[in-house]
């Protein structure tokens, strides 16, 4: 053979050899395995082919066969690059020693090559050595070239998985910056950012990364999932939709589904789920979020249908999706009245909540008796203060069998401090739980309680909170004094739903022989009417809120904290709900009342003003939206109601008013 034709067949092995490697990268490994043999077939002891066919063994599963492949393959040619295939097959058959072994040859071999040192770094994570993988991804990144970011990328998740948040950020902005048009890198750090709990740094990467490749669909999926959890749900929306349009994705339609269903918008909600379900039908959250979205429109059997389905799956989906779907069934069983289902059901959040440190030491209480002058701890977590405010009826109801030592934020620790103490036990209110009650031997969750204690039904009902139950103020020549709560805490999901806009109350400004008053405490960004007082102090607390409602003769709220303390005072209230809404309100709980809680019997004007009474607080009269609608139309009828029945009771109130 001529000098001409054995160059040409070593070009023409070289190009074999490439193509079987690109092969391999793109994980085609049919086409790399008929390279190699094909080269194989010309020389059987050719070390180069037989690296090749070691690595499309172990690509294929079979790490003995590529350990068998690369042993030849190295005892032909020791110096030669092909000890980290093997290190490779060794680790992925558990040998941890020999795996080192032989990546330390391939860096003896290859010193200076990247693609070695990083294989070395990482097998030296996994067998335990981390100080070498220190070494070799250190080395890595010092011999990379200024435009390759793999080591760097690399060694910030090394840096990450150990802990390391701020230096594994800090090599991440490093990647982004020399290369600010990869989607992959401004996603991974901006994931990173939003572990870190620095989500308006993960913003502004993705924007900057946006600007670089504005059809980045997945950058702009993560950004809208950002602007959604940090309660813009507007610009979430937007950015959602238009992730949409660049890359159609599950995920993104499902996020999509939960922005619209938090503005309001729950024909646009079911329309981005039914998109989501079609693009993964066996997505058990995707399902679980579209029961939520069902549930929240008022039809809450047909959630609790999807609930009971996702915890039939067969695969069942991941524990956390299963302890929300038990948490959600629970809800819609609550809804229907059935509180014995529904409490033990509901106590799934407890395996998706951050547990309370408590938790930790202390055993769960079962609700049966305990050691004679030992104490129990009950501690609120993951829920509003409105929820504990409502809940704080079954503290009493615990304190009947055992002492309960009663843990609460500060702004509700004076309002606690006002709960009836007519029980058999005792209850000492604290404020953060330092573990030197050492008489405490058992805590529970508050909203647990009704679990514990067998509530299956709503408790009898007597005022619990205040200084001392409502009374209606002495009659009086002046205005009659109504409390006002127009909106709740913006962050709240669905907020835009619950809350009612200060242009929406205008036909209550008209109304003659009324003050209104705030029960909002007045604060940098909350608008409010220009027909409402403001007596509350801006720092003030709940116990200060319990005062000013003892001087009202009403208070209408929309749903939130307000209405439960008026409630549990025994104040009238008049409860502005959204359709479907809080499963406290569903006429599973209606009690039917006379509106005004006096004596008299219902005849004349008193005939006109009998509205549904709730079972939780009977002095709460509820005013329901009739129909979904979108939020800008869902109160006007709303609204009507409770103007015309407004008038009638101020006239029954103060006669000459309207004579």
């Amino acid at each position: 053979m001529n000098a001409t034709s054995t160059h040409g067949h070593d070009t023409d092995r070289q190009h074999v050899m490439a193509r079987g490697h690109a092969a391999l990268r793109r994980g085609d490994i049919d086409t790399a395995r008929t390279c190699f043999v094909a080269l194989r077939a010309e020389g059987p002891d050719d070390p180069a082919a037989l690296h090749g066919l070691a690595c499309v063994a172990l690509a294929a599963g079979r790490a003995d066969l590529a350990i068998s492949l690369a042993g030849q393959a190295v005892r032909r040619a020791p110096h030669g690059p092909f000890h980290e295939v093997l290190a490779r097959a060794l680790l992925a058959r558990g040998h941890h020693m020999a795996a080192q072994a032989a990546i330390r040859a391939a860096c003896l071999c290859q010193p200076d090559d990247v693609p070695v040192l990083l294989a070395c770094a990482e097998i030296m994570e996994t067998t335990g050595d981390t100080w070498a993988a220190v070494q070799a991804y250190g080395r890595a990144v010092s011999l990379s070239a200024p435009h390759d970011m793999r080591a760097r990328t690399l060694h910030a998740r090394f840096l990450w998985r150990r802990g390391q948040r701020d230096a594994a950020i800090q090599q991440m902005h490093h990647v982004v910056r020399r290369a600010p048009g990869e989607g992959v890198h401004v996603r991974e750090l901006a994931e990173m950012l939003v572990a870190h709990h620095q989500r308006e740094q993960a913003e502004d990467v993705l924007r900057a990364g946006l600007e670089h490749a504005p059809d980045d669909g997945a950058a702009r999926s993560l950004l809208g999932a950002l602007l959604f959890a940090r309660g813009r749900m507007g610009p979430a929306a937007d950015m959602l939709e238009r992730a949409m349009a660049h890359d159609p994705q599950a995920e993104t339609a499902s996020n999509l589904g939960l922005a619209r269903m938090a503005l309001g918008d729950m024909s646009g909600a079911r329309a981005a789920f039914a998109v989501a379900m079609r693009l993964r039908p066996d997505d058990m959250r995707i399902q679980l979020n579209h029961a939520t979205g069902l549930f929240e429109g008022g039809s809450v059997a047909q959630a609790a249908t999807i609930h009971e389905t996702i915890l039939t799956h067969a695969p069942p989906p991941d524990r956390e999706t299963q302890a929300r779907a038990r948490f959600n069934l629970g809800v819609a069983r609550l809804a229907q009245g059935k509180l014995a289902q529904g409490w033990a059901l509901w106590d799934a959040r407890l395996e998706f909540q951050p547990p309370h440190p408590s938790a930790g030491h202390l055993p769960r209480w079962d609700g049966g008796a305990l050691p004679a002058g030992r104490k129990l701890l009950v501690h609120m977590q993951g829920q509003g203060l409105g929820d504990a405010v409502h809940f704080l009826r079954y503290v009493r109801l615990a304190a009947r069998r055992v002492p309960v030592v009663l843990e609460v934020p500060s702004p509700l620790r004076r309002l606690a401090a006002t709960l009836r103490q007519d029980m058999a036990h005792s209850v000492k209110i604290i404020t953060r739980n330092i573990n030197k009650n050492a008489d405490v031997v058992a805590q529970c969750d508050l909203f647990s309680l009704p679990h514990l204690l067998g509530a299956d039904s709503v408790p009898s009902f007597m005022p619990y909170l205040g200084e001392s139950p409502w009374q209606r103020p002495a009659a009086r020549s002046g205005l009659l004094r109504i409390g006002l709560c127009h909106a709740g805490n913006a962050a709240y999901r669905f907020d835009a739903r619950r809350s009612l806009s200060v242009d929406a109350l205008s036909a209550l400004k008209d109304i003659a022989g009324v003050e209104f008053i705030s029960l909002r405490p007045p604060a940098e960004g909350k608008m409010d009417p220009s027909f409402v007082r403001h007596e509350l102090l801006p720092d003030a607390d709940l116990l200060d809120t319990a005062r000013l409602i003892a001087t009202l003769d009403l208070v209408i709220s929309v749903d939130t904290l307000v209405a439960h303390l008026a409630g549990a005072m025994g104040c009238p209230v008049w409860l502005l709900c959204r359709f479907g809404g809080d499963w406290r309100w569903s006429t599973a709980f209606d009690l039917p009342a006379p509106i005004t809680g006096t004596s008299q019997p219902e005849n004349g004007v008193q005939s006109t003003l009998r509205r549904p009474a709730s079972r939780w607080y009977p002095t709460l009269r509820l005013f329901r939206q009739e129909r979904l609608l979108p939020p800008q139309q869902a109160w006007t009828q709303v609204m009507a109601t409770l103007s015309r029945t407004l008038n009638a009771w101020v006239a029954e109130q103060v006669p000459d008013i309207h004579p």
